[in-house]
């Protein structure tokens, strides 16, 4: 009986808090709605998902590369090769190594170590 007025208190203090959040979070997400943007910003048609504009040229290739004319290749960069060897065997190399030389740890191997030792001492 002691305890209800305190138990009132805080659940009516821990509700004013909510109702004080939940407020902050409502003006917040209006006022971003009111100046036209989304979370991370304005996008065209109001929309994270439209087709969006390319202002620059080159701006949708790849690591912001240009287009190459027609009939000339593209010269890799001096560190591009390293990159990709140590990127796509190196991997294949110490998994090679690290899986042929990992413990064995399957129950039937150790089953059958124990049941070779145990004949071997029977014997």
């Amino acid at each position: 009986e002691t305890l209800a007025p305190i138990h009132r208190r805080i659940s009516r203090s821990s509700h004013r808090i909510t109702m004080a959040t939940r407020r902050v979070s409502l003006a917040a997400m209006r006022s971003v709605r009111a100046r036209g943007g989304g979370f991370w910003g304005n996008y065209p048609n109001n929309s994270f998902w439209s087709e969006g504009t390319q202002a620059a040229e080159g701006a949708g290739n790849l690591f912001g590369e240009s287009k190459l004319p027609p009939g000339v290749k593209r010269v890799p960069e001096s560190w591009e090769l390293p990159w990709m060897t140590c990127m796509c065997v190196g991997p294949v190399v110490v998994l090679g190594i690290g899986l042929n030389l990992k413990p064995e740890t399957r129950i039937a191997a150790w089953a059958r170590e124990e049941a070779e030792r145990r004949l071997a001492a029977e014997a």
